[in-house]
């Protein structure tokens, strides 16, 4: 029996169809050999031998039903020189003829077999040259700001854009979901872990409106996602330090848009969100809506693949280990009451015996309302001073650090040159030079710093405010993670005077 194998990747004008290619090796059969099985593949890559028919077609010549194999021309059969050698050293070894209709050579002498082998050769080179081609398009695709990243993701929708007169996409807010990512990042922050985030967003209470499971796998991805960051020049330093590779300048990361991550990923198992190194990020033509620092302090939180340290491992209370008695200094811990059921203060200097306060009387209730009541009020003041921060302070700060990576690039290459200089003049200018940039990086840092006190309140404040909306609804271990970024110490002292609160911030 006489087999005819056809395949087709793409349907397309200029491409030949399986019945074309039937018809064309048909014409090459000789008088008498009638009885003809046609193997076809239609949608399937010649860059390896996975397809359904040509598995079959093999089959039948490990089974001795074909004495012969007709293809339209050999990379309809195979695209990889590799894969053909081990084909047609299966097809001798089964004593099967190999025809292609329309490369016409004998493969029986020694020249139609070095034919055969050349042929193949610039076949598969013009794939690889195809391949590097298209490669090449993306990525020049990508670096002017067309959107190659395929469905939004999460947060965002697609609209219609246009560069230089070419049809792309840009991303745009979605209001409907996108206050499902701002929620993660923000319980993530509190210190949540990623799977009680997951099973609340799972949960017929929590109400997403979305038909979608919150797998701890996409939590993680969302939380690593550069797409929704307001990317800055602390998130371009970020990415370098990760070993990325940048397409923008520094300048141009100014706290407003979003980042696009792409590259090869061949042989990387982890996502390519968390490993960044080789990888390619482009800052986009879309807003991002979670701020730079919060971003980034996700991204240190997920490197260290811990939970926020709590304020304590108690149960009883959310301000576990952050009391200390006033009078000794030692941790103050709750205790229930064993007949009213009421807890109280025990102060660990008693068992040392050195404490010699007070605290008789003091229920830990009572600490407790004080230090929320604190701590509230202390939510005011932090509301009122990120009410009043100005958006060109927050571009100053920007500017700086921009500057600042900047002036540590040209020194880097001063000190390169420096090594390499031999002239005795050159070695001198460079000095100066360097002085003159070390001043100016010294003056730099300096208003880096004051602007970066300046921002910590506003910092802590963005993430807890809208947390403190709730705090009688908050959990235990919430409550414990906002009393961590926001209480230094709790001081107990005695019923006249029972509690200080010192504040982190």
């Amino acid at each position: 029996m006489t087999g005819i194998y056809c395949r087709q990747s793409v349907d397309k004008k200029d491409s030949i169809s399986v019945e074309t290619q039937e018809q064309e090796c048909r014409a090459k059969l000789r008088k008498g050999e009638t009885d003809v099985m046609v193997y076809s593949d239609r949608g399937y890559s010649g860059k390896n031998t996975n397809r359904p028919d040509f598995q079959r077609l093999m089959s039948d010549v490990r089974a001795g039903r074909l004495s012969k194999v007709i293809v339209y021309r050999i990379d309809r059969m195979s695209r990889s020189v590799l894969d053909f050698e081990l084909t047609y050293r299966e097809l001798k070894r089964h004593h099967v003829d190999f025809v292609s209709a329309t490369e016409d050579f004998d493969t029986t002498s020694i020249t139609g077999e070095a034919m055969l082998r050349v042929i193949l050769i610039f076949a598969q080179l013009e794939r690889e040259t195809i391949q590097k081609r298209v490669t090449d398009n993306f990525y020049s695709r990508a670096e002017r700001g067309f959107f190659m990243a395929g469905a939004a993701p999460l947060g965002y929708r697609k609209i219609a854009d246009q560069i230089d007169g070419k049809k792309t996409s840009r991303l745009e807010e979605d209001v409907s979901t996108s206050h499902i990512v701002k929620y993660i990042y923000r319980s993530y922050l509190s210190g949540r872990s990623i799977g009680e985030i997951a099973a609340e967003l799972n949960s017929p209470e929590h109400g997403t409106d979305q038909d979608i499971r919150f797998s701890s796998v996409r939590i993680s991805r969302i939380l690593a996602n550069p797409v929704y960051v307001r990317a800055d020049a602390d998130v371009y330093s970020y990415f370098v330090s990760r070993g990325a590779v940048l397409h923008n300048d520094v300048s141009e990361f100014a706290g407003v848009c979003g980042c696009t991550v792409y590259g090869h990923r061949q042989g990387k198992t982890r996502s390519k969100f968390r490993d960044l190194e080789g990888e390619h990020i482009q800052l986009n033509r879309h807003e991002g809506f979670i701020s730079a620092g919060d971003w980034l302090r996700v991204q240190r939180r997920l490197s260290e693949n811990k939970a926020l340290r709590n304020s304590g491992r108690g149960t009883h209370s959310w301000l576990s280990g952050l009391i200390k008695c006033g009078f000794c200094g030692y941790a103050v811990n709750v205790v229930s009451g064993q007949h009213n059921g009421k807890r109280y203060l025990y102060c660990g200097g008693r068992k040392h015996h050195v404490c010699c306060g007070g605290k008789s009387g003091i229920t830990f209730d009572e600490i407790e309302n004080a230090v929320s009541a604190a701590l509230l009020e202390r939510a005011k003041g932090l509301r009122y001073h990120s009410a009043d921060r100005s958006a060109a302070e927050e571009t100053g700060l920007n500017s700086l650090k921009a500057r600042r990576i900047k002036l540590e690039e040209e020194i880097s290459g001063i000190v390169e040159s420096f090594s390499q200089a031999e002239n005795a003049l050159l070695r001198t200018r460079l000095n100066e030079k360097m002085a003159v940039l070390e001043r100016q990086l010294s003056e730099l840092n300096a208003d880096i710093q004051r602007y970066s006190a300046e921002a910590k309140q506003e910092s802590a404040a963005d993430r807890i405010l809208p947390l403190l909306e709730d705090w009688e609804d908050l959990s235990l271990a919430d409550r414990k993670a906002i009393a961590k970024l926001l209480i230094a110490r709790v001081t107990v002292w005695d019923k006249a005077s029972p509690v200080e609160v010192s504040f982190v911030v």
